[in-house]
C-alpha cells in the first residue's frame, strides 16, 4: 500500500490541513483480487480517513464490472442486510438519500453517502456515518469526494477482476461467448456504421472496459483517416468533421508493421496527442490506456479498431486478443458498410430537405476548410446532386500555361491528361460560348465554364441519360454551383498540376 502524496495549499480539493487527505492505494495486480488485502486495506482506509473526518462507520461496496454488489467492508454490515441502490451507470442523488436516510434512522445523527466514479459508471460506494449529530458539512464532503477520486482507478481495476476465478471455464472463455451474443445483437440493430459500433461498444463494455471505442478507415493516400464508427450512413469522407489528419494522430506509424497495439499510457509516449478523440469531452476525460488491431480488408485501405479508458494500465495481452477476435467477427459487417458507401457515393439522389441556395452556401462553407482535393471534388458532387439532377460529374482543369487539360473524377487522386483543343468543351474553354449542350456516347451531357476572376480555368461535364432535357434553370444552378467551386478548384489546379517544361526538337540544318 501507498500513501497519497502531500501537495502544496491552494490545490483542490483540501483538506482541513490545506493539503489532500492521505489515501492509502492498494495496488492491484491482474488475476483474482485478494479478499484479504482488501479488508485489510478498507481497515487502514478507515483509520487514516478518521484524522480527517471523524466517523464510527465506514462502509465501501464494490460494483464489479459483470453487475451485483460486493460489500468490502466492514463485514458485519452483512448482517444487517442494508439495502444497497444499483448504479445504471451511475447511482441517482435520490438513491443516495434514501440511503442516507436509512443510516440515520438505524441510529447514526450524521451520515454522507458518495459514489465511487471510474469512467462512464460507478464502481463503488462510500458511507461515512457518526452517532454524533451535524458532524458532516461542506469540508468533510469536499474530502471525501477527494477520497472517492483517488480510490476510484484503484477500484475500477477490481471490479473489472471480481467475477473471473480460474477454473475449468477460463475468463476468456466467459468473455469469449459474451463477445458472440454482442456482435449478433450488434447486427440485428446496427443499421449504421454509428449504430453499429454503439451496440458493439455497449455489449463489449461488461467484457472489455472502455471509454471510447474507435474505427478509422485509411484512405488511399494514407493522409487522412474516418471515424467510420460515427458514420451516421451515406458516403464516406462527405462530412470532413469526422476525417482525422494523420499529421495529427499517425495511426499507422504507430502501429507499424504489427497488428496488434497495446499502450499502456499514452501520457508517456508523444505520439498521442492529448485529448486527440475527447475534444467535446470535460476535463479528465483524456484517454490514458488503449487497446488496437488492424482489419486487412482485400483491396482496401487498413481499418482500425480501437479501444481506451481514461484510466493507464488497464489493458493487456488478453485483452488485444479478445479484441482481435472481435475485429475478425465484425470485418464482414464493415466491408459491407464500405461498400455501400461507395455505392451511394457514385449515384446520390437530389435530397428534397435542403434547398438549392442552403446547399450552395453549405459547399462553400466546407470547401473553404478543406485542403485535400480528392475529399473536395467528391464533397462536390456529392452535394451538386441536389442541385441538379445528373448521373456524372467530371472536374476538367486546365494546366497552367497550357492548351492541354486534366479530367478528374469525384474523389479521385489520379487524372487523364487530355487535348484542350481536340474536346466538345473546347469552346467553353476557350471562353468562345457560356455553355454548351450536346450528345455523346448515347448521354446527354452539360459543360460548364469554371471562372476564376473573369478568365476561365476549366470546366464541370454533367452526364445524364438522354431522356433528359437540360433547362434554363439547370444551367443556371449549374453555373452557380461552377462559381462557387472554381476558386477552390483553382488552388488545387495551380499547386497539383503543372504542365512539363518544353524540350525543343533537333534543328534542322541545310546543307551548304
Amino acid at each position: 500500500m501507498t500513501l497519497g502524496a502531500q501537495v502544496e495549499p491552494g490545490d483542490d480539493p483540501l483538506s482541513f490541513n490545506g493539503s489532500e487527505p492521505l489515501v492509502p492505494i492498494l495496488h492491484v495486480e491482474d488475476g483474482k483480487v485478494d479478499a484479504v488485502a482488501l479488508a485489510t486495506w478498507h481497515e487502514v482506509l478507515s483509520n487514516t480517513l478518521a484524522v480527517e473526518v471523524p466517523h464510527d462507520l465506514m462502509g465501501l461496496w464494490l460494483y464489479p464490472i459483470q453487475g451485483g454488489v460486493v460489500l468490502v467492508g466492514p463485514a458485519g454490515l452483512a448482517e444487517d442486510d442494508l439495502v444497497v441502490p444499483v448504479p445504471a451507470p451511475y447511482l441517482k442523488p435520490e438513491q443516495l438519500s434514501v440511503l442516507e436516510e436509512i443510516v440515520v434512522d438505524a441510529g447514526y445523527p450524521s451520515a454522507i453517502c458518495l459514489p465511487i466514479r471510474f469512467g462512464k459508471r460507478d464502481v463503488g460506494l462510500l458511507l461515512v456515518a457518526d452517532l454524533q449529530p451535524e458532524r458532516y458539512g461542506p469540508a468533510e464532503r469536499v474530502v471525501l469526494q477527494c477520497v472517492a477520486q483517488r480510490v476510484g482507478p484503484m477500484l475500477g481495476r477490481i471490479a473489472r477482476q471480481w467475477t473471473y476465478e480460474a477454473g475449468p471455464t477460463s475468463r476468456q472463455q466467459e468473455r469469449i461467448a459474451g463477445l458472440l451474443e454482442a456482435v449478433a445483437r450488434a447486427n440485428r440493430e446496427g443499421s449504421t456504421p454509428q449504430r453499429f459500433i454503439a451496440a458493439i461498444g455497449s455489449g463489449l463494455a461488461p467484457l472489455l472496459p472502455h471509454e471510447h471505442m474507435e474505427l478509422l478507415v485509411q484512405d488511399e493516400s494514407g493522409a487522412q483517416y474516418f471515424r467510420l464508427g460515427e458514420h451516421s450512413g451515406g458516403p464516406l469522407w462527405a462530412d470532413p468533421s469526422l476525417a482525422i489528419s494523420r499529421e495529427h494522430l499517425d495511426v499507422a506509424g504507430i502501429f507499424g508493421a504489427q497488428s496488434r497495439l497495446l499502450v499502456p499510457d499514452i501520457y508517456e509516449d508523444d505520439r498521442w496527442p492529448r485529448g486527440f478523440l475527447t475534444a467535446t469531452e470535460p476535463a479528465g476525460a483524456d484517454i490514458r490506456a488503449v487497446a488496437g488491431v488492424r482489419l486487412n480488408l482485400r483491396s482496401k485501405s487498413p481499418v482500425y479498431l480501437m479501444v481506451g479508458s481514461i484510466g493507464p494500465d488497464l489493458y493487456g495481452a488478453e485483452d488485444v486478443e479478445l479484441l482481435a477476435l472481435l475485429g475478425g467477427l465484425i470485418l464482414p459487417q464493415v466491408a459491407e458498410f464500405l461498400r455501400a458507401s461507395e455505392q451511394q457515393a457514385l449515384v446520390t439522389a437530389p435530397s428534397s430537405a435542403t434547398g438549392p441556395a442552403e446547399l450552395l452556401l453549405k459547399i462553400a462553407g466546407t470547401l473553404a476548410t478543406m485542403t485535400d482535393a480528392a475529399a473536395a471534388t467528391r464533397l462536390i458532387a456529392l452535394e451538386g446532386a441536389g442541385i441538379l439532377p445528373f448521373e456524372r460529374m467530371t472536374f476538367a482543369l486546365k494546366l497552367t500555361d497550357s492548351d492541354r487539360v486534366v479530367v478528374l473524377q469525384p474523389g479521385g487522386r489520379s487524372a487523364v491528361l487530355v487535348p484542350g483543343a481536340e474536346t466538345a468543351m473546347a469552346q467553353v474553354l476557350s471562353g468562345g460560348l457560356p455553355y454548351v449542350v450536346g450528345e455523346a456516347s448515347g448521354e446527354s451531357r452539360l459543360v460548364i465554364p469554371l471562372r476564376v476572376t473573369g478568365r476561365v480555368q476549366g470546366a464541370l461535364v454533367f452526364t445524364a441519360a438522354l431522356t433528359c432535357a437540360w433547362t434554363e434553370s439547370h444551367v443556371d444552378g449549374a453555373q452557380r454551383l461552377a462559381d462557387i467551386v472554381a476558386a477552390r478548384l483553382d488552388l488545387f489546379r495551380r499547386s497539383s498540376f503543372r504542365a512539363p517544361p518544353y524540350v525543343p526538337g533537333w534543328r534542322r540544318t541545310e546543307k551548304a
